[in-house]
């Protein structure tokens, strides 16, 4: 996992609601557990529509997409967020997202910032009018600025802190190997075998 502080953006707006994981990674492409090459399968429906922002080269360099409210809603695939990322996003602002994207987005450093409606829509209006619009983005301040537009966004520490340093679920297992081995070798003889 990449650590990521303070960058800024152009932004990818898809203003659209109740966008659901079906539809940024569908179906059909979940049969592989790497999670690279995911990137190209994003919205690939609705990829098909010449008009859809993806296509849309101006936004090619946006690492921020900005959505309509319940953004991740639908099945809980992690190959969604896995998909975003690849495609070169760093974040995703909504007023809403499902529990379950959210946290999957977080588990591979892909940052789900929340506001308010009036920013949202601030937000998608300065990107429609000059679509080299930059917002900043700080992991460390938890703030968000886009012009005259500041806001801040809530994110646990212990996320804020993964976040920062890189740290995935696998990184925070390795922290305690001693632990683990220590508890392999010396558990109760009656108990069953360990093995490598």
């Amino acid at each position: 996992m990449k650590k990521l502080n303070n960058f800024n953006s152009t932004m990818l707006p898809l203003k659209m609601s109740n966008i659901d994981t079906d539809q940024i990674m569908p179906k059909q492409f979940l049969k592989r557990v790497e999670r690279s090459g995911y990137g190209q399968y994003l919205f690939h429906d609705w990829k098909k529509e010449k008009e859809f922002p993806l296509n849309n080269k101006i936004y090619s360099k946006a690492k921020v997409l900005i959505a309509g409210t319940n953004f991740g809603t639908g099945s809980s695939r992690e190959h969604a967020p896995w998909g975003l990322q690849d495609w070169g996003f760093d974040a995703i602002i909504s007023s809403k997202f499902a529990d379950i994207f959210k946290l999957n987005s977080i588990n591979i450093g892909l940052v789900p910032i929340e506001t308010t409606e009036d920013n949202m829509n601030l937000l998608f209006r300065k990107v429609t009018s000059n679509p080299n619009t930059e917002i900043k983005i700080s992991i460390n301040d938890k703030s968000v600025t886009c012009e005259e537009l500041e806001f801040d966004f809530v994110i646990d520490d212990f996320s804020q802190n993964r976040i920062l340093n890189g740290i995935d679920k696998i990184d925070i297992s390795l922290e305690y190997s001693d632990m683990i081995e220590d508890f392999k070798y010396n558990r109760s003889s009656w108990l069953p075998k360990l093995t490598d």
